[in-house]
């Protein structure tokens, strides 16, 4: 069932044919790291900008769109001048088997891009630039 208020149309997941969009946004959020744990909740938003002023010892991706559906989303990191490390889920997949190192400089940013088409059982991950 289709939800509307005054400044928002909420689909609940139902399909729209044929839309053409002249302009759009993407909501972006700022998830933090704690005691080593990041959660990027997709029902959020598909821009994270992270603060990586820790290492990450388990990322979790979750609300991915259901199985036969792309998803995808993009992940800033912003070096805090020491070097960090994540560790990826075993669902990431990166080219050639071999996870990017991160930026360490301080306030550099690091963007990386995932795409899933079967609710998150595999993420590819792609660099999509470094050391901005």
């Amino acid at each position: 069932m289709v939800k509307v208020s005054s400044s928002r149309i909420d689909m609940e997941d139902a399909r729209i044919d044929q839309a053409i969009l002249k302009d759009y946004g993407e909501t972006k959020t700022a998830p933090s790291i704690s005691a080593g744990v990041l959660t990027l909740n997709l029902a959020l938003g598909n821009v994270f900008e992270v603060s990586l002023n820790a290492n990450i010892t388990t990322l979790t991706i979750s609300n991915p769109s259901p199985t036969g559906n792309a998803c995808s989303f993009t992940l800033m990191f912003t070096a805090d001048g020491t070097a960090r490390t994540v560790s990826w889920p075993a669902a990431v997949k990166w080219p050639g088997g071999t996870a990017p190192t991160l930026t360490s400089t301080s306030t550099k940013k690091d963007f990386f891009t995932f795409y899933t088409s079967d609710a998150g059982t595999n993420w590819y991950g792609f660099t999509a630039g470094q050391n901005y």
